[in-house]
């Protein structure tokens, strides 16, 4: 008897909930103080696991990732690294990448020129061209998503939040200053100025930040922002500190975001001081690595395991810090995770419409997000910013440590399939089939006033989503929910939280009824999205078939030890 779309995901379900996590997960290193010298607990690097999901050359196979391999990359010669005998390369454009070049190599994984298209990773800096996405085979990654720049530009960011705020209501998105774009809301600024006074922090789109006390500071010959200085900042033995949290999207349609469970914490050198007398200073007011390094009092830590130590910790050791304060920590990360969702769901409709324009397959794009925080003294976290492609530089051990297990994470995560150059179909093929499948997601993308979109078919009811099919009934569905099932078992240190168990009753509200796309903070936009499928209810119904009960704890991953 042939097997249904219902038979196989049965199984699919069974055998994800038999696989074990840990055998996959990536460890932290550990370097020796005071020498370059690295150590590991780990098992042989040797007998180590480098595939999973197939054989060796098989399509299904997926490279794994550790961090370890910086350490014990000697133990295989290059003939004998996966990576090196199915010719798996990356390229890098415009991109410092020292120690993502360090961990590719040490897998076996090589670099080439970057004019060549024979790549199955492509890891650049700035935003690729429109046509970089459309020729991407089924085989190729790239670490951005097109339109990422809403999320990642200040003043995109701020319009899609505020936009938000009036459509759906500002307390649902209050995590953000309130912020001003210069020069064309100079006016509203003054008016605003008038009644709250400052100060201000100015933050040019390109370069770093300046503090400002009234509106005639502001400089009007560039294209900035000016924000709400946050002036009662939680203070950490007197001095300010902001997050740096690593946040992944692996796909838009359906929405799945990923936030690392470790992130850095970065302290101001000088002690904080709410006067204006101090407002210049910048080593006070500002927490940025690349500022506070020049002072005379900065203190780096030269151990690795020291997470609480000098003008750099981790996010542990400062959950560790607040809890022993008998501050509510698990409430503080639960509104961490909250704000980065929103930020996404706001900013996730343009760049679902490009994807479905540019983007071939649905596995081409990923994204790293740097989301910068601050936390105010009764606990409440705000939305400094969002860096696209944030620094993988490392200045420190600490840095070595969480950086280089992140990457390694990351890396699988996304799943780069371990395909040889002979099994990979033809140029010619691949880009016919790019086309078809080009045009068949164009075909989803309507006009909201065009002459296609009228008189045709009725969009269901926000009651639709109900009786929305729970259960995928084509391939692309099947493999859709197989991928999602797939990733989480290979997420190593990263904590999925979207979809979650209670995302629907959260977030439902923020999406369309019909389609799970997150909707257009734009009511009065020109284009939008008429597609057939609702992947993001789908999903979520499959993954979590009890979401009106409370979550069950996950044995297999921590969350955030220290909440």
């Amino acid at each position: 008897m042939e097997k249904t779309a219902s038979d196989n995901l049965e199984e699919v379900s069974k055998s994800s909930e038999t696989s074990s996590t840990n055998d996959h997960q990536a460890e932290l290193i550990r370097l020796i103080p005071g020498s370059n010298k690295i150590i590991t607990q780990e098992p042989s690097f040797a007998s180590d696991t480098w595939l999973i999901g197939g054989p060796l050359g098989s399509r299904s196979a997926i490279l794994l990732f550790r961090s370890s391999a910086l350490a014990n990359a000697s133990e295989l010669s290059i003939q004998e690294k996966p990576g090196y005998k199915l010719h798996v390369t990356y390229k890098v454009l415009q991109a410092e990448t020292k120690l993502l070049a360090k961990l590719l190599d040490c897998h076996g994984i090589t670099e080439v020129a970057p004019n060549s298209s024979d790549f199955n990773l492509l890891w650049t800096g700035s935003h690729p061209k429109p046509g970089t996405f459309r020729s991407l085979a089924p085989h190729q990654r790239v670490n951005h998503f097109p339109r990422s720049y809403e999320l990642t530009r200040k003043d995109r960011l701020y319009k899609n939040i505020e936009r938000m705020q009036h459509i759906k209501g500002f307390k649902n998105f209050d995590f953000i200053p309130q912020t001003f774009v210069m020069p064309m809301e100079y006016r509203d600024l003054c008016t605003t100025h008038h009644k709250i006074k400052g100060p201000w922090i100015v933050k040019p789109v390109a370069s770093s930040r300046g503090r400002v006390e009234t509106p005639h500071q502001v400089p009007l010959e560039e294209p900035v922002v000016v924000a709400k200085y946050i002036s009662n900042p939680l203070l950490v033995a007197g001095h300010k500190c902001d997050l740096r949290l690593y946040v992944v999207v692996t796909s838009v349609d359906p929405l799945l975001v990923y936030i690392y469970e470790e992130g850095l914490v970065r302290f101001a050198t000088v002690k904080y001081d709410s006067s204006h007398k101090q407002l210049w200073n910048p080593c006070m007011h500002l927490c940025n690595y690349s500022i506070n390094k020049y002072h005379s009092d900065y203190v780096k830590s030269d151990d690795p395991s020291a997470e609480n130590v000098g003008h750099k910790w981790t996010l542990s050791a400062l959950l560790r810090h607040l809890k022993a304060e008998g501050k509510d920590t698990a409430l503080l990360m639960s509104q961490i995770e909250d704000m980065v969702i929103k930020a996404v769901l706001g900013s996730a409709n343009s760049i679902i419409s490009a994807c479905k324009m540019f983007v071939p397959h649905n596995n081409n794009c990923f994204e790293l997000y740097g989301f910068d925080i601050l936390i105010d003294e009764h606990l409440k976290p705000w939305l400094l910013e969002v860096n696209l492609s944030p620094s993988l530089n490392c200045d420190s051990p600490l840095d070595v440590r969480l950086k280089s297990a992140m990457l390694a994470d990351l890396l699988s995560l996304i799943g780069i399939p371990a395909v040889d150059p002979v099994l990979r179909p033809s140029t010619s093929s691949v880009a016919s089939k790019t086309s078809q499948n080009l045009k068949m997601r164009l075909g989803n993308c309507r006009r909201v006033h065009s002459a296609d979109g009228l008189g045709g078919t009725k969009r269901p009811t926000g009651s639709t989503t109900s009786r929305l099919s729970t259960v995928p009934s084509t391939p692309e569905e099947l493999r859709i929910v197989r991928n999602t099932i797939a990733q989480f078992e290979r997420r190593g240190g990263f904590v999925r939280i979207f979809p979650a168990t209670d995302s629907w009753s959260k977030y439902a509200q923020y999406l369309d009824p019909t389609t799970g796309i997150p909707i257009s903070g734009t009511p009065s936009s020109s284009f939008t999205l008429n597609v057939s499928h609702n992947y993001n209810f789908l999903l979520y119904s499959h993954l979590f078939p009890d979401g009106t009960l409370p979550p069950k704890p996950d044995k297999t991953l921590i969350r955030y030890k220290y909440t």
